[in-house]
């Protein structure tokens, strides 16, 4: 007898979420494992992902490159976006997480992800003009994105 696999969009959301969450830890892990370091690696994935916002353009605003992370930030089953302010010239994403269920099961260590979030991001925030400087306060990352 077939089985029902029509997935509602929240279904498929959920794991989604799930999945990009789990593959971003190991990565993370995996990288530091291997070098000591997750610094190379994210320098290279914020080079390589830098390209694709340039639809925002060269000299994006701050607060545009801010809501474009936050809503990167908000497909991740373990970190979600919970304030945004600021304008062209200066902007401040407040990120909550990651969750400690998620470090605990993935193995990864929180300052090695906020490094490597902070190495990508710089990258694609130096491609359009701005930028980055981070902070983390307990449960929450600050990301500070500001005209060059």
């Amino acid at each position: 007898m077939s089985q029902d696999l029509d997935f509602t969009t929240d279904e498929l959301l959920d794991q989604a979420r799930g999945n990009q969450t789990a593959i971003w830890h190991l990565a993370v892990r995996r990288a530091r494992d291997q070098d000591g370091s997750v610094d190379e690696w994210a320098t290279y994935v914020g080079g390589e992902f830098a390209p694709s916002w340039d639809d925002l353009g060269d000299e994006a605003s701050a607060l545009q490159v801010a809501r474009a992370t936050a809503r990167n930030v908000a497909t991740t089953a373990d970190m979600r976006p919970v304030e945004l302010t600021g304008d062209a010239g200066r902007a401040e994403l407040l990120v909550q997480g990651p969750e400690e269920e998620w470090l605990e099961s993935m193995g990864a260590r929180l300052d090695d992800l906020d490094r490597a979030n902070e190495l990508i991001y710089r990258r694609i925030a130096e491609r359009r003009g701005l930028t980055l400087e981070m902070r983390r306060d307990g449960q929450h990352l600050h990301f500070v994105f500001a005209r060059r």
